[in-house]
């Protein structure tokens, strides 16, 4: 989420969008300073779904 005024002051934040307080009151942006969450691990190669699984298998099947 980007905001572009401070939500304390109410300044156009402008080129410091990005910062984590406000460039004139220097209260802390909320929105920018929160910790960034890892998404959901990954499926290994090995847990591949029943249906890859099987084409896996006619394919080896047909290809020998």
């Amino acid at each position: 989420m980007s905001l572009t005024r401070c939500p304390h002051c109410g300044i156009k934040l402008g080129n410091f969008l990005w910062a984590d307080f406000c460039p004139q009151c220097r209260q802390e942006l909320k929105h920018n300073t929160r910790p960034l969450v890892a998404g959901p691990p990954k499926k290994a190669a090995s847990e591949a779904s029943w249906l890859m699984r099987g084409l896996r298998r006619v394919v080896k099947a047909i290809e020998s």
